[in-house]
């Protein structure tokens, strides 16, 4: 990459409340200073993830409300947060006071969630939910979140929900509600073994699929998982012309993003090595070569910028970049130092304006 330019992308860091989990050197209180310090290197966005069973940890909304008030400008957001674990009036009311704490800061990146096969599907059930009802409810549930953080009361009957005149009684700071953006996507390992999905139809496997439609109708952002730059290339555009045609919004109206893992040293084989420990250690499953080159920024800085670079190319605007290193924070660090400076953190934008949201 040329001396001096720089790349029209947001970075934001990844926390990681399952790795103050499983890494000893980096309890709760180890997390909550480096989000701190995140704020201080520069960084756009601090994320957190979900998860009660499958990959357990931290709960992320007390986490955020916790770096929210130690920090001033830092915007506070998950990737990803999963709302079925919640009532869709709990998570209104929650995220809402968290807007509030924060004054305005929290970007809601919701999705369903992967795991180790059998333990998504073990979370799911000790909630009472069918895997198979699961992406219904979660569309179902966008539409009411929205509804609530808006409208004076909500009055609802639909296949999974019931609400009869519910009202939260005070609002978000952001208007018209919080920035919430839908993650839809990820690679299909050819290798069982390797995926964290489940059974997938055949013709799937090898790609790059998600529910992209979701984005297009629902999000203020899309947030991808494992795409290579090609792959974004070719959906972002889908997503944008989906979101005009079908469901009359503005494709301004939605951030294009994606989720990396990091791992930036000049030794190529020993950032590999250290990211496929991490990746393993905390999906629980093993990784192929090919999802690894999918999934992680990694080796040298001017490869890790090339590679960054070849994403804003293909539309990308927004980087979520999870350590992938047994010492988050120095590797959090590394990547303030060496990246950084290469990237336009224009700040992730907040939701569009309210002529612009999909119906419900």
């Amino acid at each position: 990459m040329a001396s001096g330019v720089r790349l029209p992308l947001s970075l934001g860091i990844y926390v990681n409340n399952r790795a103050a989990v499983f890494l000893p050197d980096y309890p709760m209180p180890k997390l909550l200073d480096m989000a701190v310090e995140v704020e201080q290197l520069g960084f756009d966005v601090v994320w957190v993830g979900d998860s009660l069973t499958a990959k357990p940890r931290y709960s992320p909304i007390v986490t955020l409300a916790a770096i929210a008030a130690r920090t001033r400008r830092v915007r506070l957001g998950t990737a990803i947060l999963q709302p079925l674990f919640r009532h869709p009036i709990l998570l209104a009311q929650e995220w809402a006071t968290l807007d509030q704490i924060s004054g305005g800061r929290t970007i809601l990146g919701a999705g369903l969630g992967a795991g180790a096969p059998g333990r998504l599907e073990g979370e799911l059930a000790s909630l009472g939910i069918a895997k198979a009802t699961r992406g219904r409810r979660f569309d179902e549930y966008l539409g009411l979140l929205k509804r609530l953080w808006t409208e004076p009361s909500v009055t609802h009957h639909g296949e999974f929900y019931t609400l009869d005149d519910v009202a939260l009684g005070y609002r978000p700071v952001q208007q018209p509600h919080p920035p919430l953006w839908v993650a839809a996507g990820a690679y299909i390992s050819r290798t069982p073994a390797f995926r964290r999905h489940g059974s997938v139809p055949a013709d799937k496997v090898g790609t790059f699929h998600g529910p992209f439609e979701r984005a297009a109708r629902l999000g203020d952002g899309w947030l991808a998982s494992q795409p290579n730059p090609e792959d974004y290339a070719t959906i972002w555009p889908r997503i944008q012309q989906l979101a005009r045609d079908e469901y009359g919004r503005s494709p301004d109206s939605i951030h294009p993003a994606l989720v990396l893992w990091v791992n930036v040293n000049e030794d190529k084989a020993v950032a590999r090595r250290e990211a496929r420990a991490m990746l393993e250690a905390y999906h629980q499953v093993g990784f192929d070569e090919e999802t690894i080159d999918r999934y992680v920024l990694h080796g040298p800085v001017e490869a890790c910028l090339e590679r960054l670079g070849q994403y804003a190319a293909a539309g990308a605007r927004s980087v979520v970049l999870v350590p992938a290193s047994p010492d988050h924070p120095g590797q959090i660090r590394r990547v303030a130092e060496r990246l950084l400076p290469h990237c336009a953190a224009e700040p992730a934008p907040s939701a569009a304006p309210a002529a612009q949201q999909a119906p419900a």
